[in-house]
């Protein structure tokens, strides 16, 4: 039932699209936003997508409701040009053979600029088969979008992969930073996935940051960006264009 359900929803697209921000760890303000797919059903109401994406990616849906998030974060990306815009790929997406060249029509359609398009990944994507996702990945880079890889430090890690593949940056997953303040060793960690990242030419990026301490040792450690509840909930596009209104109301004050 809920498969049929989705299959509709993909054709109407009833989905939506909401945004969190990320910002700078200097205090710089927000530098870009993640795209996040919601479903909000008629009658079951909000349905997480760690029910529907993998039931997506199963019933071999995922290409197409990427393909929605990916033109629709684009699109709203493309009215704040001073912002860099995350969209979410799945292992099912990077074996796409399709996959470039959606995101280069995507990026031409809506105008946006290759340079603030950043593809985040897993290392999932890594495991079942390299050399294609290696091929999949220098693609879209030669595109001139960034990719990111998401979860660091939660999967295998290898640093082969570091090594092999075309990552202009690094997330640092969320369990790291929720046991930053009570584990000495956590903090070690983060400060040595940070001095990896930054010896290898990446930004780093510390996701779910929920307290200023968190922040404060987040940013001695030497992320470069942060985001998470301390700063803001994903909003919808509409959120997102009142806060860029009111910052540019702010610049020109």
């Amino acid at each position: 039932s809920l498969l049929r359900e989705l299959q509709s929803a993909i054709s109407l697209q009833t989905f939506d699209v909401h945004y969190q921000p990320i910002v700078a760890a200097d205090g710089g303000g927000i530098v870009g936003v993640e795209a996040l797919l919601r479903w909000n059903h008629p009658s079951r109401g909000a349905i997480p997508p760690s029910v529907f994406i993998p039931l997506a990616e199963q019933s071999g849906l995922m290409s197409q409701l990427g393909e929605i998030v990916l033109r629709r974060a684009l699109a709203d990306g493309a009215r704040w040009p001073a912002l860099s815009v995350a969209v979410n790929l799945s292992p099912v997406q990077i074996r796409d053979r399709w996959l470039v060249d959606l995101v280069s029509v995507a990026m031409a359609d809506t105008g946006i600029a290759s340079s603030r398009v950043v593809l985040e990944v897993t290392e999932g994507i890594l495991i079942d088969n390299p050399q294609e996702a290696l091929q999949r990945l220098e693609a879209l880079r030669a595109l001139g979008v960034s990719i990111a890889l998401d979860d660091f430090g939660t999967g295998f890690s290898s640093l082969s992969y570091l090594q092999k593949f075309p990552f202009n940056r690094l997330k640092i997953d969320r369990t790291f930073v929720a046991s930053l303040a009570s584990s000495g060793s956590t903090g070690a960690i983060i400060q040595a996935i940070v001095t990896l990242g930054h010896g290898l030419g990446m930004k780093v990026l510390a996701e779910g940051v929920e307290t200023d301490e968190q922040r404060v040792l987040l940013r001695l450690a030497g992320c470069d960006e942060m985001q998470g509840f301390l700063f803001a909930r994903p909003a919808p596009a509409a959120e997102i264009d009142k806060f860029m209104t009111r910052a540019g109301r702010s610049a020109v004050a």
